[in-house]
């Protein structure tokens, strides 16, 4: 890593995070963009240095020092391309003295727009961001924890507090899958993700805001307090959705309501079979709801099993109620002693709640309770 730091920031311009743009810098750029800043001598236009040096400073030394090298002339001969300095070697960046000066005065000024197909609006990108000595120590030691530092600074700073979304993380990195970008966010313990809230749409599907991010040493009190709220808000939801249950079984039964409203209980056939026979519309809602995101992805084949089950269930419950009239009948017409014993043994039904309903008893002990 470089030893001596004589400045107290290095700026970025904002176009390097232009994602699809001309200006946008990889993080192999972005970090040697950086690094020449720290290395300019004060009053110096030009700077005369080597792809070794760079490479030990930067601590990208392997068994190879061809390929290091290699690395360093790639990335210097990207930031010349795209305008961020201006660089003389002889023939080859990877063995000549080269000569350096940085262009960040003109890529303060430039603007870049980026447009995706998941915002609406496209990203605007001008301005520059400022990285502390403090800030780039932390950063630096990671391939993409720099990006990441300046990136949330940029948004951190700009005229309107924005929040960060995974696919906006994706972009930058120049990654093709957000699963991939939360892993690197998740590896930078500079950086506090805040997440954000769960709503209903105007179609009644459950989105997440966007989330936020926060460095800890610039964390508000009040910030921990909604980090720590943020934990409790599941509970929070769950409770609310109970408090609109009229299915006394479903409200009360807490295997059941788990695999109808929470999201990461998997519905199974006790839950799939008190949706099906409940009169509750809240309950009705929300396990189709929860159907509907279980065809989508996992596929329709699990609840097509579950629906097979269920109608099984229906036809030997049918079955049992035929052979016990039957054997009733019977008994009537004098067919069999009525001391004769089936070999069909009804199935005991376990009591619930609903049991009580008719018990005055019941609910004079929970008067006496209360």
């Amino acid at each position: 890593m470089l030893k001596i730091i004589t400045g107290k920031y290095v700026q970025i311009p904002n176009v390097a995070f232009g994602f699809g743009t001309d200006y946008k810098l990889n993080t192999d750029e972005l970090k040697v963009f950086a690094y020449l800043q720290w290395m300019k001598t004060v009053g110096t236009m030009t700077i005369r240095t080597h792809a070794t040096i760079i490479v030990e400073d930067l601590n990208w030394t392997t068994t190879k020092a061809s390929r290091d090298n290699a690395r360093v002339a790639t990335a210097l001969e990207s930031l010349r391309d795209k305008g961020y300095i201006t660089l003389s070697f002889k023939s080859d960046a990877r063995k000549d003295a080269l000569a350096i000066e940085i262009n960040i005065k003109e890529m303060k000024e430039k603007t870049a727009e980026s447009t995706v197909g998941w915002k609406q609006n496209p990203f605007t990108f001008s301005g520059y961001t400022e990285v502390s000595k403090d800030e780039y120590n932390l950063a630096v030691e990671h391939d993409y924890h720099l990006t990441v530092m300046a990136y949330y600074k940029w948004r951190a700073n700009a005229k309107f507090t924005y929040a960060i979304a995974d696919q906006e993380w994706a972009e930058v990195f120049e990654l093709k899958t957000v699963k991939q970008a939360r892993a690197i966010i998740s590896d930078c313990d500079f950086l506090i993700k805040i997440s954000g809230d769960k709503y209903q749409d105007e179609n009644g599907q459950w989105k997440q805001e966007t989330n936020q991010y926060v460095m800890e040493k610039d964390m508000k009190t009040s910030d921990k307090l909604e980090k720590v709220d943020a934990e409790n808000k599941k509970t929070t939801f769950l409770e609310k959705q109970r408090e609109k249950v009229t299915d006394l079984f479903v409200k009360l039964d807490e295997e059941t309501f788990n695999q109808i409203f929470d999201k990461k209980t998997y519905i199974e056939f006790k839950g799939y079979k008190a949706w099906k026979e409940t009169d509750c519309k809240v309950v009705k809602e929300a396990g189709r709801k929860k159907i509907d995101a279980v065809m989508k992805t996992k596929g329709a084949f699990n609840i097509e099993r579950l629906e097979k089950k269920y109608e099984e269930s229906l036809e030997h419950e049918r079955q049992q109620e035929i052979a016990m009239k039957r054997t009733d009948e019977r008994l009537e017409n004098g067919e069999i002693d009525e001391e004769w014993t089936s070999s069909f043994k009804k199935k005991e039904k376990k009591s619930t709640f609903l049991d009580f309903m008719d018990d005055d008893t019941f609910f004079e002990s929970m008067e006496e309770d209360m």
